[in-house]
């Protein structure tokens, strides 16, 4: 990335990549990432998991899991 505003699949999709291929691995890895971030950002415990609730929801419904389950590793 080059430091410019990115499309937020195309970010979201880099990430993925980055992420070991054992599912189970990739969500513990996002999962501390996500809590340090959200630390960082000075979130509350449930804004936190709302906000999470919120992307499942989202990208469930734009058939992200689709994508993904394609071969995003």
């Amino acid at each position: 990335m080059d430091g410019g505003p990115e499309n937020p699949t195309k970010t979201v999709t880099a990430i993925c990549a980055l992420l070991p291929d054992d599912p189970e691995a990739a969500v513990s890895v996002v999962t501390v990432a996500c809590a340090a971030a959200a630390i960082t950002a000075g979130l509350d415990d449930e804004s936190t998991v709302d906000g999470l609730r919120a992307a499942l929801v989202s990208m469930r419904g734009n058939g992200f899991s689709d994508r993904a389950r394609k071969g995003v590793h």
